[in-house]
C-alpha cells in the first residue's frame, strides 16, 4: 500500500463528501486518508470495512491473548501448530469454529496417541 498524502483540514472539509463518496464505492480496498494541518498526520478516515476490519482484528488478537494466558496459568504452553491456526485466526484466515474444531482435533489427536 502506498503511504496516503496528508489532506489539509480545509481541504478535508472542502472535498468531504468526494473523500466518502470514494472510501464508500472503494470499500475495504480503500486507501485511508490522512488529514492534518501543515501536511502533518493528525488524522484518518476509513472505510466502513476496513474500520470493522481493524477492530476485528484487534478483538480476535485480545481473544487469543486472553486464551493463551489462560493456558499459561494452568502451566501448560499451546503447541506451535496451535500458535499458527491463533495467529491466522488474528488475521482473519480462521474461523472462530474452524479454530476450535482444530484445536479439538489436536487434542484428541494427542491423547489417542497417549493412550495407545
Amino acid at each position: 500500500m502506498k503511504v496516503p498524502e496528508v489532506v489539509t483540514v480545509s481541504d478535508a472539509r472542502a472535498h468531504l463528501s468526494q473523500i466518502l463518496t470514494v472510501l464508500s464505492e472503494d470499500g475495504a480496498d480503500a486507501d485511508p486518508v490522512l488529514i492534518g494541518a501543515h501536511r502533518k498526520p493528525q488524522g484518518v478516515l476509513l472505510s466502513v470495512e476496513a474500520f470493522e476490519a481493524l477492530t476485528g482484528r484487534a478483538q480476535r488478537r485480545d481473544a487469543v491473548e486472553s486464551a493463551t494466558g489462560s493456558v499459561a496459568a494452568e502451566g501448560l504452553q499451546a503447541s506451535v501448530e496451535a500458535d499458527r491456526d491463533a495467529e491466522s485466526y488474528v488475521r482473519g484466515g480462521l474461523e472462530a469454529d474452524e479454530l476450535v474444531a482444530r484445536a479439538i482435533a489436536r487434542y484428541r489427536g494427542t491423547s489417542d496417541r497417549q493412550a495407545g
